[in-house]
């Protein structure tokens, strides 16, 4: 798996209206990402201490070729003026830092409990 990894400052809006923004993110996450079935997963992270107010958006595609279907799908979608105005939307609500892509490691390790 590949993963894209946007990491996003909130607002000072976002912060005063906590439970605006939580509503929000929940509404957008599913409107955003409904004509994207190439993400497979979605993780969201949140920075309680040391960055605080940061929010991390784990995507998990496949392989590259999975990443730049989503890159195509996203500029056609942006094309359509009502959706790239819901879009934007986003800049009321958090100021993007940085993006990257990061893998699994070539070896098993890590584990979970559950």
């Amino acid at each position: 798996m590949i993963y894209l990894v946007y990491r996003m400052r909130l607002t000072e809006s976002a912060r005063r209206d906590m439970k605006g923004f939580w509503k929000w993110l929940e509404q957008r996450e599913s409107w955003f990402y409904r004509d994207l079935p190439m993400v497979k997963e979605l993780h969201w992270y949140y920075s309680v201490v040391g960055d605080v107010y940061v929010l991390e958006n784990w995507a998990a595609f496949e392989d590259e070729a999975a990443w730049g279907a989503y890159r195509a799908a996203l500029a056609e979608l942006k094309s359509d003026a009502s959706w790239e105005t819901e879009r934007v939307s986003q800049e009321s609500w958090w100021d993007f830092l940085d993006t990257r892509i990061v893998t699994d490691t070539p070896v098993p390790v890590g584990f979970s409990r559950d």
